[in-house]
Formats: structure tokens, sequence, C-alpha cells
């Protein structure tokens, strides 16, 4: 069975700030080396509803992440194009440690794929740490997809 964080997990972890022997393994490899370390998360729009939660979990560990919201990134065009791109990598390029914040729903986006391939291409390949994600334990096909395995 894969080793992943439920919702509830992520949640009570928020609420408590306690570290769950369910998934400390998957904390030690996601965290390592990130305190204090500026961070890009990647996620999917319709994981928002998760997004404060796994905010809460980085920042426990003293990480300073970026995420790319306009609210937080003043320079984001409010509809996504060719400047979005250009930002993004520029941020990423910028960035210490990448953390994927993956759920059921990512298996679709074309940016966290572009923004996985292009911290891989650039080199820095061993920055990145998957952070995955699911209702329930046992609901992890998704996370079947090749490149995820890599990481």
């Amino acid at each position: 069975m894969k080793r992943i964080i439920t919702f509830d997990e992520l949640k009570r972890f928020s609420n408590l700030g306690k570290i769950y022997e369910s998934f400390e393994y998957l904390i030690k490899t996601a965290m390592e080396s990130v305190s204090c370390a500026n961070v890009f998360l990647s996620h999917l729009s319709k994981d928002i509803d998760k997004l404060n939660d796994i905010l809460s979990f980085l920042s426990e560990y003293g990480a300073q992440v970026y995420i790319d919201k306009n609210e937080n990134d003043k320079e984001l065009p409010k509809i996504s194009n060719y400047k979005t791109a250009k930002i993004l990598k520029d941020r990423i390029n910028t960035i210490l440690k990448f953390r994927l914040f993956v759920t059921p729903n990512s298996k679709g986006s074309k940016w966290i794929t572009w923004e996985l391939a292009l911290v891989d291409g650039i080199g820095k390949y061993e920055n990145i740490a998957i952070l995955p994600t699911a209702e329930y334990k046992y609901n992890a096909d998704w996370l079947e997809q090749e490149y995820l395995c890599l990481y």
C-alpha cells in the first residue's frame, strides 16, 4: 500500500501541531533540510481548501513558502498567460526546495507537471519532495503516475 497523508491527518497536524507516527516517515523525507528554506509549493487551485493546512504544516518546520497566488505575488497577472510562466520560472530558479502537494485532483494539472519538470530540468531534482495526500489511505491509485515515482 502507498504511504500517504490523509486530509484528516493533515488537518489534525495543522490544528494541533503534532506529528503523527502514521506519516512521520513522509515528514522526515519531505522536510529534510527545509528549516528556514525558501520553498516553492506547487499545488492545484482545486485544492485551495486544503492549502492552509499544508502551509501550516510547512511553516511548522520554519519554511518560507512561496505560492503562486496574486495576493502573495503582486507581479502575477490576474489571468494566466505567458507572463505567468515567465514569473513562475524565475521564482523556481531562485528557490532552495520544491515541494509538490499532490492530491487526487493533481492528476490532470498541466502547471504542476510543468513546474516539476522545470525544477528537475535545472538540476534541482535532489531538492524535490512529494507530499502525497488523499481522503483515505487506500485512495492512492492516482499515485501510479510514472514521474511521481522518481521523487
